[in-house]
């Protein structure tokens, strides 16, 4: 299947019908088309414009599946699929794809971290930015704060009554102000960057990304140090102990996630000679 990422099209193929038209969208199967009413249209018209204008159904005849999208007439911050996996760009249901594609959004990332002065503070906007380059290419959420309230694994992050803005204001006042933090002693160092991760998570400011966004932030935080960035993370190895941790952070415990840094860093150094 060809997703378009760069297209930013939902998966939009085609329309059929006049008043009533139904959009089609590329299902994951060849040939496997699923539709919407028009009226629940996620694509931007310029972009059917431009890449679609005429646009037909396949002559040789199609088959219509179910839409795989929940609420998909809400809007697209609330449009999941049946496990949960949020509406992206190209309206890509294969969940590895979506992974490859992350992880190439957070070498973006890195490299945008890796670009910046010494001296750069670490602000709301910076945390944000940090997330458009992430998920820029994947998700139209990149960059927003969430307006939708989120569970996983047990933990529930409520949408607050004020929005996110107010929560990530506070933070950069309370604790990022005090960025770039510059200080030789590694757990110190450590410490610092277990907090500005925990704290982050625990507002979780995005629809999608927030971990991959705190981790990153985290390596600017030892990147301004002349140290390496968080590069020892391992799904599979470090999942549950680091959720414990940022689970722990929620309550303002960030000593086991201290401690999970200074891990990761001391393997890092490792490998590196230092």
């Amino acid at each position: 299947m060809k997703w378009r990422w760069h297209w930013k099209d939902f998966g939009f193929r085609f329309s059929v019908g006049g008043r009533s038209a139904q959009d089609f969208y590329e299902a994951l199967a060849d040939g496997d088309y699923y539709a919407v009413s028009k009226r629940h249209r996620k694509v931007a018209k310029d972009v059917i414009d431009f890449h679609y204008s005429g646009a037909k159904a396949p002559s040789s005849g199609f088959r219509t599946v179910a839409c795989p999208w929940k609420d998909y007439d809400r809007h697209w911050d609330e449009v999941v699929d049946a496990d949960g996996w949020p509406l992206n760009y190209a309206g890509c249901i294969d969940h590895e794809e979506v992974r490859r594609q992350e992880d190439l959004g957070v070498a973006r990332a890195w490299e945008f971290v890796s670009g910046l002065r010494d001296d750069t503070p670490i602000t709301a906007e910076l945390v944000r930015d940090v997330h458009r380059e992430l998920m820029g290419e994947i998700y139209p959420f990149a960059g927003e704060w969430r307006t939708v309230r989120l569970e996983k694994g047990g933990t529930v992050w409520p949408l607050p009554p004020d929005g996110i803005q107010p929560h990530m204001a506070r933070l950069e006042g309370d604790l990022l102000s005090q960025t770039p933090f510059n200080n030789a002693d590694k757990d110190a160092l450590c410490a610092f960057a277990a907090e500005v991760m925990n704290e982050v998570l625990a507002i979780h400011p995005f629809r999608e990304g927030n971990g991959r966004a705190a981790r990153v932030v985290g390596s600017l935080i030892f990147l301004q140090n002349d140290l390496p960035p968080i590069a020892e993370w391992d799904r599979d190895r470090d999942a549950e102990e680091y959720i414990r941790a940022c689970k722990a952070g929620i309550v303002k415990d960030h000593a086991p996630l201290a401690v999970v840094l200074r891990r990761w860093l001391d393997a890092a150094l490792e490998r590196g000679g230092a």
